[in-house]
């Protein structure tokens, strides 16, 4: 879909839970990414390798079924209304405040 569009978005990876979602993320081009620490922590660790060209992403857990959007609406009339996502959102607010310096 991404592929069709005239590449007016930015893509973002999100709910990165493990180095195959971090990687699988480099592979795609996606240009931003949330990914925790430990994360970051793990591909520091392994070299921080990047996928090559033979690059297999292996899913885990359930297959999130592909849906065919009109990326050529507004953002406004998208439908990102979901638990996860609002759950996510706050966990990033949470998580970023906490990296604010408090002063004293």
């Amino acid at each position: 879909m991404f592929d069709l569009s005239d590449h007016h978005v930015l893509v973002l990876a999100a709910s990165i839970r493990n180095l195959q979602h971090l990687l699988y993320a480099f592979h795609v081009g996606s240009e931003l990414a949330t990914v925790p620490a430990k994360i970051l922590e793990q591909w520091a660790k392994e070299g921080m390798p990047l996928p090559n060209k033979d690059f297999a992403y292996k899913p885990v857990g359930s297959e999130i079924p592909y849906q065919e959007l009109n990326l050529e609406q507004s953002w406004e009339q998208f439908d990102i209304e979901h638990e996860l996502t609002k759950k996510g959102i706050q966990k990033f607010v949470s998580d970023y405040k906490a990296t604010l310096r408090k002063d004293a």
